[in-house]
Formats: structure tokens, C-alpha cells, sequence
């Protein structure tokens, strides 16, 4: 009898310490839809965003959460970039355009630096609101397709070299980075928003580079609302 009890107990007292690690390191996957904007940064563009040149983006991803406040998040995203000499005031003379399809592949690490439990100990789910921060590193690929628009006899004046620039990259490594917000409305539908930069680590994005300025790389943005599902038991794991 007595070594019963003490089986019981040593049982218990493993489902304790077990519940105890789970609790402090949940692991749990899920799955979901971007549905965004992008927009560019390079020599075809006079500011850091113009606004004007926003374009439509779409994706989708899979997120695994290490413990509750680390995850881990695979995406892909698609859409295109552009830019019109006609936005500048210091470039309209120019008359260069450029437009391009861009397919992102990537993997980042977010920091969920509010982040409390899912689930309260009497089992009952907590909505909240979660910021994040997020870095990774990934690939894209961009077929860009520069024109000129103005008077052939102006050509030679801005371009050192015919269009299209011989030799330019058409897959880039980039550096994705940026911020979001989490929130958690029941027990499987997550809701969200990011945004971030997209470094693309070269000069090639655009289709120009020594026509333009081969010393500054060129920059994305990616940014919209996220939807996703919680694949495995939500009562079972906290984030």
C-alpha cells in the first residue's frame, strides 16, 4: 500500500513538474493570410516612401512558437514594386519608370515582449494584445523592367549606358525587419498587423544602378493585416 501511495505520488508530482515546463515552454504551430500593401525605396524615388506608388501584396505563412514569448515565423509573400521619375520634383526630368513583380521567401524570429499566457489556469482564454518585433534573413526575386519615356534626343543626357543595364541581379538577398501587433480574439483566430524593410542588400532591385547611384542599395517595404489559425489544441498550450 504503502508503495502504491508512493507511486501516486511520484506520478503526480511529475504531471506537476511537467505542467510546470509546458506552461514555460508551449509549443504550438499555426497558420494564416497576409493581405498588404508594399512600396520602394532606390533611384527611381525622390523620398523614402512615395506614397503614391503603393501596390498591392499578398502572402502567407506558418508560425511556431518556441515558449511564450519567442516564435519563429517561415513566409512567403508576393507582390510588386514601382517608381516614376514623374513623382520628383528633382527627377521628373529624367523620364524613367520602372515596375516589377517581387516573390519573398523568408524566415524571421519575433520577440513577443508583452506576451502573457493564453489560457488561464482554470482553462478560460485570455484575449490580449501583443507587440513584436521581428529580424530574419531571406531571398527575393524581382524582374524589373526600367523605361524611359522621354524625348529620344534627351536619351544620352541621363543615361551613361542603354536600358536595360546589362549584367543586374535578379535574385537578392534581404534582411527583413520590422514590428507588429498580435491579437488574440479566441482560442484559434489570431488577428494582426506588420510592417517592415525590406534591405535588399544591392542596387539591382529597380534595374538601375549606373545610371543612377551604384553607392546606395535599394529598399522595400512590406505591410498589412494577418489572419491565422492555431493548427493543435489552443487548450493545451499557452503562448
Amino acid at each position: 500500500m504503502k508503495k502504491l501511495s508512493l507511486l501516486m505520488l511520484l506520478l503526480a508530482s511529475q504531471s506537476s513538474l511537467w505542467g510546470q515546463i509546458h506552461r514555460l515552454n508551449p509549443h504550438y504551430l499555426e497558420a494564416g493570410f497576409m493581405f498588404g500593401i508594399t512600396n520602394y525605396s532606390g533611384d527611381v524615388a525622390e523620398s523614402n516612401i512615395e506614397w503614391a506608388e503603393t501596390q498591392p501584396g499578398f502572402g502567407m505563412f506558418v508560425r511556431y512558437h518556441i515558449t511564450r514569448k519567442f516564435s519563429v515565423k517561415g513566409h512567403f509573400y508576393s507582390g510588386s514594386v514601382s517608381g516614376d521619375d514623374a513623382n520628383s520634383e528633382t527627377l521628373s526630368d529624367r523620364k524613367l519608370r520602372f515596375s516589377t513583380s517581387i516573390t519573398e521567401f523568408a524566415m524571421v524570429l519575433e520577440w513577443n515582449f508583452l506576451s502573457k499566457d493564453r489560457i488561464s489556469t482554470t482553462g478560460v482564454h485570455n484575449m490580449q494584445f501583443s507587440p513584436y518585433v521581428f529580424l530574419g534573413i531571406g531571398s527575393t526575386y524581382a524582374d524589373s523592367d526600367p523605361e524611359y519615356y522621354g524625348p529620344p534626343e534627351k536619351y544620352d543626357t541621363y543615361f551613361k549606358t542603354p536600358l536595360p543595364e546589362p549584367g543586374l541581379d535578379q535574385s537578392f538577398l534581404l534582411i527583413p525587419m520590422g514590428v507588429g501587433l498580435r491579437v488574440d480574439v479566441i482560442e484559434r483566430l489570431i488577428i494582426g498587423a506588420d510592417a517592415g524593410l525590406r534591405p535588399v542588400l544591392s542596387d539591382d532591385l529597380d534595374g538601375i544602378s549606373i545610371n543612377g547611384n551604384p553607392d546606395k542599395d535599394d529598399w522595400y517595404y512590406f505591410g498589412g493585416i494577418t489572419v491565422s489559425f492555431i493548427l493543435n489544441n489552443p487548450n493545451k498550450h499557452r503562448k
